[in-house]
């Protein structure tokens, strides 16, 4: 569902590529016009939340990306740094 989008704006976007994540899929545009590839991050972000606004997935857009994960590797990251808060705790 993501990756389709995401080629869609990869092929209307010189210098733009798709990178494959073992936790996500990210579209990059560093080597793209700086204005365009900035516009298109938007309508790639815009696009995507708006395919992907009933599925567990986060959408975010970082400096000359756009990044998909799954929503549940976020939650993953939390237990893992709430429980590395709590062991430093009890340490102390």
């Amino acid at each position: 569902m993501v990756e389709p989008v995401m080629q869609l704006y990869t092929e209307s976007t010189d210098g733009s590529n798709i990178e494959v994540k073992e936790s996500a899929l990210v579209w990059h545009h560093q080597d793209a016009d700086p204005d365009f590839g900035s516009c298109q991050a938007k309508e790639l972000l815009d696009h995507l939340e708006s395919v992907l606004a009933n599925e567990p997935a986060a959408v975010t857009r970082g400096q000359h990306i756009v990044e998909v994960k799954p929503q549940v590797f976020f939650k993953f990251l939390c237990l893992i740094f709430l429980n590395l808060k709590l062991l430093r705790l009890e340490w102390t």
